[in-house]
């Protein structure tokens, strides 16, 4: 019984050692870039693919923000009171990573699109769009 119970104790440390390294490896693969300078968010903005994310004409609400990762969902917030909670999460991100984030909001306010986009890859994070009507 004491065996097992110390084979038991050593596979719960090398399994914590093992989360803690995958934990320390994900934010070293986008790690805090809070001093580096990229483009304002409206330059950004003018330089996207319009096929990739447009606002909505005589939209209701449109925000666009650069701010650190920790802080996209309090821009999310902002519109809670026209589209409900949206809110976005990602692995490997230091929360002081900055991104750009892009919210609409349509002129009835009954769709929505965001687009949130590394501000240093410039690869996108999270997307969300309305279902396609038939």
């Amino acid at each position: 019984m004491k065996k097992i119970v110390t084979l038991f104790t050593m596979l719960l440390v090398v399994f914590a050692i093992g989360v803690s390294a995958n934990a320390a490896y994900a934010q070293e693969k986008y790690p805090d870039n809070s001093t580096k300078k990229f483009s304002d968010v409206n330059s950004f903005y003018s330089s996207l693919d319009r096929s990739h994310y447009t606002e909505y004409e005589n939209a209701k609400m449109n925000i666009r923000e650069k701010v650190l990762f920790k802080d996209i969902n309090k821009v999310f917030s902002k519109a809670d009171r026209l589209v409900g909670e949206t809110r976005v999460g990602g692995d490997g991100y230091n929360p002081k990573r900055q991104v750009y984030v892009f919210l609409t909001v349509s002129e009835d306010g009954k769709d929505s699109k965001n687009l949130v986009v590394d501000a240093e890859t410039q690869k996108t994070i999270a997307k969300g769009e309305p279902l396609k009507k038939p």
